[in-house]
């Protein structure tokens, strides 16, 4: 359980059937003050659910205006979303789960809705099967990162603490005005990151750097391990996070990184990318658009009164 979050459980005759957590933080989106931070949201009964989830917002709001959100796991550096129903023919056919996604049965968004949540930010997984086809403007954005002086290269395994800190230092710049950010520590930015290590292949990971070495952009991606078939390997590639410095905006560089991404997974063999869990109206929705098809959607959820 994430620091400051406490856990409510109900019972019906004794056995447990909804569990969430809940905690607060303060001036979170566009409502000042404190804020509910609802998360960890499992239920088998879904009248205990809404009621845990009215309950939560209570003990956390009681001499304050109304203000929570969730799905959250302790903050958006952990586990939030939840996945929403297909709503249409082709996400329907959906993929199945991979590495890293938020899982959650259907009905689940109706919890929310039902306890007054409505939908604040929506979110989705595209996946990109055509690994032969280079972006069509990668030789102009190569051009444009070579005259920047910015060179490419893999993750160095043997300087993994020193690689993972650069990126640390990175993301806090580059994530700083998303949605519901709040800042961590590089203890715990490690501690998340740290058990992805035995999965990582050092090229999926791909890092573009100043004349003196500074880190400009980065893409982190991983093999999939739930796309294995029993003895195989893995056939999909999950790109999980995508940065670009301030200094480096408008050079193409995350469109470049992305390539470069989709280049190394074709080589080694695998059959798709997925452009994973990414802000509906954020500019890595368009960088990931050449190729990509949407394949599922996910929701955060507010209460204000």
């Amino acid at each position: 359980m994430p620091a400051g979050m406490q856990c409510l459980v109900a019972f019906r005759g004794g056995a447990p059937v909804a569990r969430l957590s809940y905690g607060t933080a303060q001036d979170a989106g566009d409502v000042p003050g404190p804020c509910a931070l609802i998360g960890h949201y499992e239920r088998t009964d879904r009248s205990a659910g809404v009621w845990l989830l009215d309950e939560a917002v209570i003990r956390v709001c009681v001499g304050h205006r109304f203000h929570a959100l969730g799905p959250i796991n302790g903050s958006t550096w952990g586990r939030y979303r939840l996945a929403l129903p297909p709503s249409t023919e082709e996400e329907g056919d959906a993929e199945p789960p991979f590495l890293s996604e938020p899982w959650n049965p259907p009905d689940y968004p109706a919890d929310f809705e039902e306890a007054g949540f409505r939908v604040i930010a929506t979110y989705e997984s595209a996946i990109v099967e055509d690994l032969a086809a280079a972006d069509p403007r990668r030789d102009e954005l190569a051009e444009r990162v070579r005259a920047r002086g910015a060179t490419i290269r893999a993750l160095d395994p043997d300087r993994f603490d020193d690689e993972l800190r650069a990126i640390f230092e990175l993301s806090r710049t580059a994530f700083a005005e998303n949605l519901f950010y709040s800042p961590i520590e590089f203890d715990e930015f490690r501690a998340r990151y740290m058990p992805l290590r035995p999965l990582l292949d050092p090229e999926m990971v791909r890092l573009a750097e100043d004349a003196d070495g500074r880190l400009l952009g980065f893409v982190f991606a991983f093999p999939d391990l739930l796309s294995a078939a029993p003895g195989g390997p893995p056939t999909r590639v999950v790109l999980k996070t995508l940065a670009s410095a301030p200094a480096a905006r408008g050079l193409g560089l995350g469109t470049f990184l992305t390539d470069e991404v989709r280049r190394v997974a074709h080589e080694k063999g695998y059959r798709s990318v997925i452009h994973a869990l990414m802000q509906a109206d954020n500019e890595s929705v368009r960088i990931s658009r050449h190729s990509a098809r949407v394949f599922r959607r996910y929701a955060l959820y507010e209460l204000v009164d």
